[in-house]
Parts: structure tokens; C-alpha cells; sequence
């Protein structure tokens, strides 16, 4: 009865406050049970406490509480195990040296860091790399295609631009010239983040050259998100784990910054060390999931795979005179100081303005969607409308405020109905309103993160979503939600030709450096950034850490 319920409260949003709703009814939880089942009554209120403060850390990402004086290392309690004894006593609470964890986390780490650690033991047997698969590479470019097709397990990161899928196209087609009946999975963690991937891949391999029939009739014809390929459904267990792997020689997975530390466990528990390669692919500088874990870090990061990796350096998007590739380097570095010299000297292609108040900032921002409504009022096709509406995006630190998703969302709605001339306040729908997925729907083939834009049809209004011919009514659409403003969240695995990243006016924790960098790199061409200097400034000296001890766990 308490591990179920420990690991449903421990499942709640990540939240930003100090101490979640829930951490208060699973502290005296726990803290009772202690008690009821022969602890000690005057530990109970250290139980209580530690409780409270790991649930908070969980709220903001982190996997355990971390005390480098481990004050429950000599503790006895019905709730709490010691780390050695875990595999074979379950309770709610695992001791870890100096680390606290909820019985789940400690379960998933550990098991992680056991399946990196066996599929980094498999190294491949394949045949050196033809030299014709290294032409045109940089140094690093062709250390990722020979440790990939040399190895079971590759983790390779890089910025925008890095050649992060040029390169996989290497590494592919050498796999598929040593094996041309290899069986290949591509995935990653949201359906437009899938999208993309295989959307890039494509393009990459149309322009590759020695690229025979046989070697695109091995390829897959699309890429799911991670839930879709392991069979995860919220009211039964994943299809594919440790007694049932996955059914593939090599599974490629992108944008790895997004995975959390639970299903990252998922994965690697799927794949079959005897058979499988993994390569993940992602940016390291980027945001963490939004659940506990930094797992695409914490494996960076980790002695022992430090020749599973190879970062990527080389931006051929941003150029060493980049505005953009200036202001993300030095953002990466944390240098205040240069980021606020940018600032008040000017950046090509980069603008940075000051926080107006919240009419001047929808009006400004709106500007951004000239293109967008210019075509809507021409009556553009709807290919066209997509394409105009997709050049520019507003990407927010927060959900709620002035500067907020939902604010501005509301704000900027206003202004495209004045502007096309319907009347406020109507009805939710209507035509030119851009909308994003929130929940994955299989029945429909949209998901998590798909944007379209609702237009009016000889069906009625229906949402229109790029790449589909046909659109879908709006009264089959349940979860889904304004689009003009996103958070930066949401932003991961997309790209527009210019951005405007929108940080509070007061300060908040969510903001970090790593959050400012994903937004800004979200531009190809241009970005624009709404801060003062001093909100800038604390946005570039924070530094998102997160406590885990996976790193040291993959040792064995």
C-alpha cells in the first residue's frame, strides 16, 4: 500500500514552489507510518522533514536530497532502507551515502546505470569504417562514426547546426553497407520533436550520396515518439522491457536533453545488449526535462562513458561572427559580463529590448505575425498560411503573468481578430487561430507539441497541420491550446526563422541560463530578447544543477 501510493504523489507535474501540495500528506505519511510500525517517535519529525525537503527538490527536477553529512546513515526505521539492502527490502525511502531518495527514483537510477553499464561492456565487433563514409567530416564528426559503428552504446551531443544529423547519416549508412537487412528504430521524446527527426534525416539522406535502393528500403518510414516505441500506455505496463527487448539492431533517439530519468530507464531496460546498438543524439546545454532527472547530462558526465561520447563543436548555422552563435556561446559560458556587452552595443541579427508594459508588449510582439496575418487577410492556401505562421515564434519563460504563455496568448489573440475583423470575445474557435497539441492522439495522428492553424473549409473549420493534406474539425480537437506565445519547454525540437524570448520582469528560479539558450537557439535568422539587464544578467549566472547520483553509478 505505501510504495503505490509513495510513487503516484512522487509522479505529480514538476511544480516550481518550495514545498509541492502533496509533499505535506506523503511527510506525515510516512512520518506515521514510522512510528505505527516500531520506529522511534522522536525521529519521526527528522523523518517529516527530510520527506518535505526531497519532495520540494523532486518539484524543481532533482532525483534525490543530497546531505554531505547523510544524517539518516545510522537511522532505523520500518520506512527507510539502506541502499545495500534495497534490491531485496522494499520501503519508501532509500539511503544512499549522502543521498535520500523516494524508493521509485533510487529504483530507476539504479537500474539505468546497470543497463548503460552492460550495453557500454558490449562493444560491436563491425569491421573498421570505409573511408569514403569519413569524406567531408571534421575530426569530431568522424570520431562519432567510428566509436557508433564500433560500439553498442554512442551518446552524441552538439548546438544547432553542429551536424548532428549529417553525421548520423554516416553512421547509418556504414551500419547499413556492414548489414544491409539492419533493423532501425528512430524515436524521440515528443511526436514533433519525432517529426522533425525524421523530417532532417530525410532531407540529409535525399542529398547523400552511395545511398543504394536496398539501403532506403532498410530505413524506416518514420520516427515515434519514445512512449509509441516501448508500448507505454497509462493503464498498462510498457509492451517492451528486460523479458521482451525491443525488436531492433540499432535505436536512434534525438533530442535525449528531453528525457526524464524514468523513462530513460525505460529505454535502456528494452534494449537487448546482445543485439541492440543506441546512439542518442542531443544537445547538452539545453533545457532538462521537465520531470526529476538530467539524464542526457549526468551521462555526459560520467567517467566511465567518456568514450561513448563525442561532442560535436562546429556550428556550420552559426559562423564564428554569428550574432546568434555569439550571444549562445557566451550564454553556455556564463559570462554575464559579455551578454550585457552584446546588449548595449549590438548584435547582428540580435535584438534586445526592455520590458514594456503588457499592451505595449503584445503590440510589439504582434508585429512578429505581419507575414501571418497578411495572408489570412489575402486568403493565401493554406500551405502558405502554415509556412507564414511558422517563420516567427514568441517563447516565454512562464505559463502565468504579463509575461506569461496564457497572457500573452489571450493578448496577441485579441489583436489578429481586431486585425481580421471579427468581433471580440466570440466563441474559442475561430478562423486564424493557431493552436498547439497538448495530449498525443493516436486516432487522429497528431501529437504533443503539433501546431496547425484552425481555417475555414468546405467541412467547416478545421485545423490544418503542416505536411497533411487534410485538415481536422475543430470538434475533434479536445486538447489543445493557443499558440502565438509557447514556453521553452514546449519550444525543444523546434525551429523558426526568428524568435522574441520573453524573460519575466521579477525574478524566477525557472529562468537559468540553460532556459535562455534553448529559446535563443530556437532562431536560424533572427532573435529577439525582452529583459533588463538585470534579468538577463541572473538568467545567464544561473546554472540549472540537478542532484542524482547516476553518474557514479556507472561504474560497474
Amino acid at each position: 500500500m505505501t510504495l503505490p501510493f509513495t510513487a503516484t504523489l512522487s509522479s505529480q507535474p514538476g511544480q516550481t514552489d518550495d514545498a509541492p501540495a502533496w509533499s505535506a500528506g506523503l511527510a506525515e505519511l510516512l512520518a506515521s507510518l514510522h512510528q505505527r510500525d516500531g520506529g522511534d517517535p522522536a525521529q519521526a519529525g527528522r523523518i517529516r522533514d527530510w520527506v518535505r525537503k526531497l519532495a520540494a527538490g523532486l518539484a524543481q527536477g532533482h532525483v534525490c536530497l543530497v546531505d554531505e553529512h547523510a544524517p539518516w546513515r545510522n537511522l532505523s526505521s520500518p520506512v527507510l532502507v539502506d541502499a545495500a539492502r534495497a534490491a531485496d527490502t522494499v520501503a519508501p525511502l532509500v539511503a544512499e551515502d549522502e543521498r535520500l531518495y523516494l524508493y521509485r527514483h533510487w529504483q530507476a537510477e539504479t537500474q539505468l546505470a546497470q543497463a548503460l553499464s552492460a550495453l557500454d561492456e558490449a562493444v560491436g565487433d563491425a569491421a573498421p569504417v570505409a573511408a569514403h563514409h569519413l569524406d567531408g567530416l571534421n575530426e569530431r564528426q568522424r570520431q562519432a562514426v567510428a566509436m557508433a559503428t564500433q560500439r553498442r552504446f554512442s551518446l552524441i551531443t552538439g548546438g544547432p547546426g553542429t551536424g548532428k544529423t549529417y553525421t548520423l547519416v554516416r553512421i547509418l549508412l556504414a551500419l547499413l553497407e556492414q548489414n544491409p537487412t539492419l533493423h532501425v528504430a528512430l524515436a524521440a521524446p515528443t511526436g514533433k520533436a519525432a517529426a522533425r527527426m525524421y523530417e532532417a534525416l530525410s532531407a540529409a539522406l535525399a542529398k547523400a550520396t552511395g545511398v543504394t535502393d536496398a539501403m532506403r528500403a532498410a530505413l524506416p518510414t518514420s520516427a515515434s515518439t519514445l512512449h509509441r516505441l516501448l508500448g507505454i500506455q497509462y493503464d498498462r505496463p510498457a509492451q517492451y522491457h528486460a523479458a521482451n527487448p525491443l525488436p531492433f539492431d540499432l535505436v536512434i533517439v534525438d533530442e535525449a536533453s528531453m528525457i526524464d530519468l524514468r523513462l530513460a530507464s525505460q529505454l535502456l531496460a528494452a534494449i537487448d545488449p546482445r543485439r541492440t546498438r543506441l546512439i542518442l543524439l542531443g544537445d547538452a546545454n539545453q533545457l532538462a526535462a521537465v520531470e526529476a532527472g538530467a539524464v542526457l547530462e549526468e551521462m555526459g558526465r560520467a567517467p566511465r562513458l567518456q568514450a561513448a561520447r563525442v561532442a560535436l563543436n562546429e556550428s556550420q548555422r552559426f559562423g564564428a561572427d554569428s550574432g546568434i552563435g555569439r550571444l549562445a556561446a557566451a550564454i553556455c559560458a556564463g559570462d554575464s559580463a559579455a551578454v550585457l556587452g552584446f546588449r548595449r552595443q549590438g548584435l547582428d541579427k540580435v535584438r534586445f529590448e526592455d520590458l514594456p508594459g503588457a499592451e505595449a508588449l503584445a503590440e510589439a510582439l504582434f508585429r512578429g505575425y505581419a507575414p501571418y496575418v497578411d495572408a489570412l487577410r489575402g486568403g493565401a492556401d493554406t500551405e502558405a498560411v502554415l509556412a507564414a505562421f511558422g517563420r516567427f515564434r514568441v517563447l516565454c519563460a512562464l505559463r502565468e503573468g504579463t509575461t506569461g504563455v496564457a497572457g500573452l496568448n489571450e493578448r496577441l489573440t485579441a489583436r489578429l481578430r481586431a486585425a481580421l475583423g471579427q468581433e471580440a470575445g466570440a466563441a474559442l474557435w475561430f478562423h486564424g487561430r493557431p493552436v498547439m497539441v497538448m495530449q498525443n492522439d493516436y486516432a487522429l495522428n497528431v501529437f504533443n507539441g503539433d501546431i496547425g492553424v484552425a481555417l475555414r473549409s468546405a467541412a467547416g473549420l478545421e485545423v490544418f497541420f503542416p505536411g497533411r493534406e487534410r485538415g481536422i474539425s475543430v470538434a475533434r480537437l479536445a486538447h489543445v491550446e493557443t499558440a502565438f506565445a509557447m514556453t521553452v519547454h514546449k519550444s525543444q525540437g523546434s525551429e523558426f526563422e526568428e524568435v522574441a524570448v520573453v524573460l519575466p520582469g521579477a525574478d524566477s528560479q525557472v529562468v537559468s541560463r540553460e532556459l535562455l539558450y534553448t529559446g535563443v537557439t530556437r532562431a536560424r535568422v533572427r532573435v529577439q530578447v525582452w529583459a533588463g539587464e538585470r534579468g538577463l544578467s541572473v538568467a545567464v549566472g544561473r546554472r540549472t544543477e540537478r542532484r542524482s547520483g547516476l553518474g557514479g553509478k556507472v561504474i560497474m
